[in-house]
């Protein structure tokens, strides 16, 4: 009989794979552990932080062996910071192992025992490939100590009062680590980053506790347009001791602005809520028009301070054509953009069918979407509007702009609403092709389609967060005759 197994102690542990999400698997004595910071080949010393009946969770804290895939991280803060999980694993290795977690899902949530899951299409560039970054400011800096190459972390750490403007550690909404740099985005906004903490430690404004409620600076928004050169920097305040911020605010701008002629509109924004999401509910512009311009191929898109847009501009181009590919449309369509927010899929295939038809329920996504609709001269796209669980059972709807032949659908994380699901499986287009960002639940989605008369097509995951345990998936479902 194995010992019982006890949470906070050390154990060793060869880790023979990647789950979803960038945890290292193990197994021993039939049980599995589930091993942040370990990557397949390693033989690990963990901590263990959580007894289950069926699997552990533990964090390594020590390499006894390195994988053959290991590398050394591009990034000094990597191991505390939450931004990345697998910079310590080569490239090629990440992407495989995307693959055969999409796979994986897809046989033991949806059922599939041989799914065509092609290789992930990986990214070009590893580095600075992202067109936006969320930091947060905080009364208290973050003070870890210094994690080895190989990504373990030693357990000493505190928090010092002051300020800090960073990364959040993960797990944890009420600690931040300070980062004047990261190797995810541009130099360009690297640059800004590091003068925003020069500027802000000599305001003499607080950081906002997350626990107090109090203080000033909360969050600094940069976006990028990769393929223009636009750079957006957004900066969110409470409203506490406003007059005085404001003009701290007005000035750092003009600073910036001075210090980096390459941003072309500056942003404030204020917020009094209590949750850590960085949307202001009144904004003025400091510089510029308060928009980015950004390029997918030949289609030109706005960008305002709350839009959502892909972070990754050039792999947002390889997954659109994606999903022009997968579908296999014949030219004469008509198609609904489901969840199509500011409009970026339905744009970028308007011109390969014959009409689409885009569904969202933010509006200002919905007014986002219309606006770059006419930036790219397109006369055979219409946005609606709606909740997607209403619109689909509306008759007006369907009279209006009649059946589909084809959808797209690109959801929130938690994936359809079950009644939209049911509703889309009723019109019963031709073809489905599912764009998602969590292939658990597009399994489960999966699953539920071809119950109802779909066939499984193609599957095609993008990695569009290298270094990350994310991925993107495109799967094609063909009406069964």
């Amino acid at each position: 009989m194995p010992e019982p197994r006890k949470k906070f102690e050390i154990i060793e542990l060869e880790i023979a794979d990647l789950a979803f999400g960038g945890r290292g698997i193990a197994r021993q004595d039939n049980y599995v552990w589930f091993v942040d910071g370990g990557i397949p080949g390693q033989k690990v010393r963990a901590r263990t932080y959580r007894i289950a009946k069926q699997y552990g969770e533990a964090r390594a804290v020590e390499t006894l062996s390195p994988s053959p895939d290991q590398v050394d991280p591009v990034c000094p803060h990597f191991g505390v910071c939450g931004g990345c999980q697998l910079q310590h694993l080569r490239y090629e290795a990440q992407t495989a192992a995307k693959t055969r977690q999409v796979r994986d899902l897809l046989q033991r949530i949806g059922g599939f025992p041989e799914p065509d899951v092609r290789p992930t299409l990986p990214s070009a560039s590893i580095t600075g490939y992202r067109n936006k970054m969320e930091f947060t400011f905080s009364d208290l800096a973050w003070k870890p100590s210094p994690p080895a190459s190989d990504g373990n972390v030693s357990s000493a750490a505190g928090a010092e009062p002051g300020w800090a403007l960073g990364l959040h550690v993960p797990g944890r909404f009420d600690k931040v680590l300070n980062i004047e740099s990261c190797p995810l985005q541009s130099d360009r906004a690297n640059a800004v980053l590091a003068s925003v903490h020069g500027l802000v430690a000599a305001s003499g404004l607080p950081g906002y506790g997350a626990r107090s409620h109090r203080g000033v600076w909360r969050f600094l928004v940069l976006r990028e347009g990769k393929a223009t050169g636009d750079l957006m920097a957004h900066c969110i305040t409470s409203g506490q001791n406003f007059r005085e911020t404001r003009d701290v605010v007005d000035r750092m701008a003009a600073e910036l602005v001075r210090r980096h002629p390459f941003i072309t509109t500056f942003t404030h924004a204020v917020t009094d809520r209590l949750s850590q999401v960085a949307v202001g509910e009144s904004e003025r512009v400091l510089h510029g028009d308060g928009r980015i311009r950004e390029k997918l191929g030949s289609r030109v898109f706005e960008i305002s301070p709350g839009s959502f847009f892909q972070t990754n501009t050039a792999q947002a181009v390889r997954l659109f054509e994606t999903v022009a590919e997968t579908a296999g449309w014949k030219g004469n369509e008509r198609v609904y953009d489901l969840y199509c927010g500011t409009g970026a899929i339905g744009i970028s295939i308007a011109d390969k069918v014959g009409e689409v038809i885009g569904i969202e329920s933010v509006e200002p996504a919905v007014r986002n979407a219309v606006r770059n609709a006419e930036l790219n001269g397109l006369t055979n796209i219409s946005f609606v509007l709606g909740d997607l669980k209403d619109a689909l059972r509306d008759t007006g709807f369907r009279e209006r702009f009649g059946p589909p032949d084809s959808a797209v659908v690109d959801p929130p994380r938690g994936g359809m609403h079950p009644d939209a699901l049911e509703d889309l499986i009723r019109l019963a287009p031709a073809s489905i092709v599912y764009v998602s960002c969590n292939p658990p639940i597009l399994s489960r989605d999966a699953k539920t389609l071809c119950s109802r008369g779909y066939v499984l097509g193609p599957v095609q995951p993008v990695d569009l967060f290298p270094h990350t345990g994310h991925v993107e998936v495109v799967a094609v479902f063909k009406k069964s005759s």
